[in-house]
């Protein structure tokens, strides 16, 4: 990412962050001028109580700020660029359960890699599996897309499985933000592996 991309996520977030500083503080304020007495209990409490909304808005401020300063500062390079990470994986591979048909078919792994893992094109059709690394924010993991892109995004319109590890993730297993969340990925034998022992060139 550019200098020019990465500041204005900076200067944003250093903005949230002191904005919504004086807010986290109010408490802190609070309890050193000493309104939280323990002569008064019951207006202690109200105080407390009141103080509360101001923290909450404040953290959640200050939260937001150092998210937006963390990703100008590590996000996201290349994804092509990244090193092969784990071994390489299988020429080709199956969807054969999903709760979208269209997702549902062979997929070929692709001669370049995205974010370190292979990655994989269904056959006559841009729906892809590839490994995103949290490039622009949110949590790592496999995806299922019908968008082209070069795994720098965010993108799961046919669900995402939350994993660092490199291998795909074979077998039935529960995915996010689809209903009904199973999908079963499969390797698919070579041609050569299907075929009889006798049909087998010597």
């Amino acid at each position: 990412m550019s200098i020019a991309r990465r500041i204005g996520p900076i200067v944003g977030g250093l903005f949230l962050f002191c904005f919504g500083l004086p807010f986290t503080l109010v408490p802190f304020i609070m309890f050193s001028d000493g309104v939280f007495g323990l002569e008064d209990p019951v207006f202690t409490v109200f105080m407390i109580a009141f103080s509360l909304p101001f923290l909450l808005a404040g953290l959640s401020l200050n939260l937001m700020g150092l998210g937006m300063i963390r990703w100008g500062i590590v996000a996201s390079k290349d994804p092509a660029s990244a090193p092969r990470l784990g071994k390489i994986g299988p020429a080709r591979i199956a969807i054969t359960e999903h709760p979208y048909s269209e997702y549902l078919g062979e997929y070929v792994q692709q001669s370049e890699i995205v974010n370190g893992r292979d990655w994989y094109r269904m056959v006559d059709s841009n729906n892809r599996l590839y490994y995103y690394a949290a490039n622009e924010g949110g949590r790592p993991g496999w995806s299922i897309d019908d968008r082209q892109d070069s795994g720098a995004r965010d993108w799961f319109n046919g669900g995402w499985f939350s994993t660092t590890v490199p291998n795909i993730p074979l077998g039935r297993r529960k995915w996010n933000e689809l209903e009904p969340p199973w999908v079963e990925i499969e390797v698919l034998e070579s041609a050569e592996k299907k075929s009889n022992w006798w049909e087998r060139k010597s």
